[in-house]
Formats: structure tokens, sequence, C-alpha cells
């Protein structure tokens, strides 16, 4: 199957950005079936058409098309690319899916040791030994309390363990615990 975008939004060529939000589509009229209706008229048979809608509940600008197979995607491409829409000029072209890294191909991190705990929600006044106290029970090889420039902290640190197994323990058991009157968010530190 072959996904293609359809922007049809304030962002499009012929549509200024500073394009009012009131000119979206509200939740209960959703574009969807006449962006079917869109490309169905022109002579291609998408298999679904949906409109993307934001926390608003308002269009985003843009939809998602998927046709069965390449071609028709391709040729649905060329024939209504820069066609109007909805008083709109529509851009159309393949979804590049996300634009958020996608972690699933990210390399691992040839840092990691699994022996670093990240601890969050910390006072302002707990410093690098109280967070080492704090968790003494594990055997913490460091605690650091990480600072502004100005030396205050940013309330948060991590903890060195010496082992995997002692950081494992660490966050199953300090999670949500309290630390000089904080509950403390606590997480194998991905980046160490």
């Amino acid at each position: 199957m072959s996904r293609y975008v359809c922007t049809y939004g304030p962002h499009t060529p012929t549509t200024p950005h500073h394009t009012p939000h009131n000119s979206f589509l509200p939740t209960p009229y959703s574009p969807a079936p006449q962006l079917f209706t869109l490309f169905n008229a022109a002579g291609f048979l998408p298999t679904e058409a949906s409109v993307v809608i934001g926390r608003n509940g308002r269009s985003r600008g843009y939809g998602l098309v998927t046709f069965g197979d390449e071609a028709s995607a391709a040729a649905a491409t060329l024939a209504l690319h820069d066609t109007e829409f909805m008083t709109r000029n529509v851009i159309v072209h393949a979804d590049r899916g996300s634009t958020k890294g996608d972690k699933k191909d990210a390399a691992p991190n040839p840092n990691f040791t699994g022996t670093s705990i990240f601890v969050n929600n910390l006072a302002w006044a707990t410093d690098s030994d109280a967070l080492k106290v704090a968790f003494a029970a594990f055997n913490p090889v460091s605690a650091t309390v990480a600072t502004r420039a100005d030396g205050r902290s940013r309330g948060w640190g991590t903890v060195q363990l010496s082992t995997a197994e002692d950081a494992n323990n660490a966050v199953e058991r300090m999670k949500g615990a309290d630390v000089d009157g904080r509950n403390v968010e606590v997480l194998v530190d991905k980046k160490a």
C-alpha cells in the first residue's frame, strides 16, 4: 500500500501563513469524505482517506490518502498536485512518515552500561551528597545533581551504581520515593 499526503491547509503556495485559525474545518464537518471524493472523482480509487485533526478539534490542514499500489498513487500525485480543493490549492506528495527520529532504527548508544540511573523531581536543596545518601542502600559509586551556571540545582541528577542489577533494583524500589520532601521519578539512564 502507498500512502500519500494531501496538504490543503494554510501553508500551501496560494495561501499566506497568516490565515486565521477559524478557516480550518471544525470536527463536526470533517472533510475526509470530500478528500476521498476529490481523488475518486479524478478517476483514482484510494483505499482510505483521512484528515488529520489537531487537539483543538480542528483540521490540521492536511490529510492522508492510501492507495492499493504505487502506480495509482504516483498517477494521482501527478494529476492532482496543485489543483483546487475546498478553495485551496493542494500539494500532493508521498508520505515521508514521522519527522521525529525513529527510535527503532536508532543505533544503540555505545556508552550505555545500565549502571547509571536518572533521578528527576529533586528538591532545589538536594545536593550531590544528599542524593548519594538517599540511594545508599544500593551502594552508589557516585551521585551528581545537575546545576545551572549560577550553581542552582536543575532539579535532576544521576546516580552511578556498581552493577546493572543494582541500578534496576534502585529504579524499582525508589520510583516515587520521598527524597528531601519530593517524590522522585527514577529511570535507568539510557545515555550512560
